[in-house]
């Protein structure tokens, strides 16, 4: 089975109805993702820029049904694609939203550019994870302890971003990241 194309992970796109503002995430996190992926691969590294972008655009794709069903949207994706795409498509975007620190202490991988990239982009727009992180903090946490869990999780993502840029010759912040915008994307 093939790594889906462009095009292809467009199709998948509209054949599960994915919402268009969930679809505007997806092609953002794709293009952040390829152009960290992008840079990375100049200083060495060997990242397959076609698996990034294709589990970069199908990673929300459980999304919307998991709204309605409560489940797991990552889980829900990865089964939703099972047989249709590679499986290092579906794993990756099993793993998206899940992170440990032996990851971060590892090599930099396909399924960590594009989990910090999704870390990155907040709704349609390229924000510092800790932006991202206060979001997800006010809409979703249920407590102080459930608080505490994200603010755990968002050192997780520092330490990542910190990983990850130690690569590259920009800053997370510098312009060339920060204006990636949607408007920018075809088909968006």
């Amino acid at each position: 089975m093939l790594i889906p194309s462009r095009t292809e992970c467009l199709e998948l796109l509209r054949r599960f109805d994915m919402p268009h503002h969930i679809r505007r995430h997806s092609l953002l996190v794709a293009e952040v993702a390829l152009f960290l992926a992008t840079r990375l691969n100049l200083n060495s590294s060997r990242l397959d820029l076609r698996l990034i972008e294709a589990a970069a655009l199908l990673h929300d794709i459980g999304k919307a049904s998991s709204l309605l069903t409560g489940g797991d949207h990552a889980a829900l994706g990865a089964h939703m694609l099972d047989g249709i795409v590679h499986p290092d498509v579906s794993r990756i975007v099993e793993e998206h939203i899940s992170l440990v620190p032996s990851q971060v202490a590892g090599p930099i991988t396909e399924s960590l550019v594009v989990n910090y990239s999704d870390k990155r982009v907040m709704h349609d727009r390229v924000v510092s994870v800790e932006e991202r992180y206060e979001d997800l903090i006010v809409r979703y946490a249920k407590g102080p302890s459930h608080e505490q869990i994200l603010r755990r999780k968002l050192d997780l993502y520092s330490a990542l971003e910190t990983a990850v840029f130690s690569h590259l010759s920009i800053a997370p912040h510098d312009t060339e990241i920060m204006g990636i915008t949607i408007d920018r994307i075809k088909g968006a």
